[in-house]
């Protein structure tokens, strides 16, 4: 167990920046004193690398508590991805670092000019920003985050290692992709219209690659839902009330 103090001078974040953490709910100490001092184990320690690498990465802290609270399996493709990134930029620095050995030396050839060219890290670093802009869209999943129903399912993929390993996140990403799409289009029509029974269906088919969803458990959905109405109304109103109808008239 560590310190405030000692996690401030480990990570360099100060002890009130760690106080505001502990009181958003991102990173609640490990254990509290009687005397009122935070402390934190391995495992905080841990989620504190990730929230600053995340923070590296220009995402705000909203967003990382939603990362964070995602299925790790995700989470840990996403940090993949961002590797590529972390790759790509170490090989052009590596041949930089060569290229300004050989001007020091008199030595310059037309294909060093290639050491300046950054497409291979912007085109990782699209395909990075993509793959989490799916995963947050609009916060459309934040009730299926929030709820805990995917951690908490006695079935769930974050208890059944094998499974998850199985899951292909690409097509997990598209099929979110299009979840969110039928359902912004679905809203202009009404819950009872062909275009929401197709979001619903794509829904479900979504959520049955993550987890077995009976008729019971996808209704548990819509209501996580209309229990988050008042986040989702800041970014898309209508949107809790009309997933929770629109679940209902299909599977009543």
């Amino acid at each position: 167990m560590k310190s405030v103090n000692e996690v401030s001078k480990l990570s360099g974040v100060s002890r009130r920046t760690l106080q505001y953490y502990d009181e958003i709910g991102l990173l609640p100490p490990s254990a509290v004193k009687e005397s009122g001092y935070r402390q934190y184990n391995d495992e905080s320690l841990r989620r504190l690398w990730n929230i600053l690498f995340y923070k590296e990465l220009g995402i705000s802290l909203y967003d990382i508590r939603l990362l964070l609270e995602s299925p790790k399996e995700m989470e840990k493709e996403l940090m993949r991805q961002h590797k590529q990134v972390l790759l790509e930029k170490q090989s052009q620095l590596q041949k930089l670092i060569l290229s300004v050995d050989r001007i020091l030396n008199d030595d310059f050839d037309v294909s060093m000019l290639r050491d300046f060219d950054k497409n291979r890290i912007e085109a990782a670093k699209k395909t990075y920003a993509n793959e989490i802009r799916m995963l947050m869209e609009s916060g459309f999943f934040l009730p299926l985050v929030k709820s805990g129903i995917l951690s908490n399912n006695d079935v769930s993929l974050i208890k059944n290692a094998s499974k998850i390993m199985q899951v292909d996140f690409g097509e997990l990403i598209a099929l979110g992709e299009e979840v969110i799409q039928k359902f912004r289009k679905a809203m202009k029509d009404g819950p009872d219209s062909l275009e929401a029974k197709e979001a619903v269906t794509a829904y479900r088919e979504l959520i049955n690659t993550l987890i077995p969803c009976d008729n019971t458990a996808f209704h548990e959905i819509g209501q996580a839902y209309l229990n988050h109405k008042e986040e989702l109304d800041k970014t898309i109103p209508g949107l809790a009330e009309f997933v929770n109808a629109a679940i209902r008239y299909v599977y009543p």
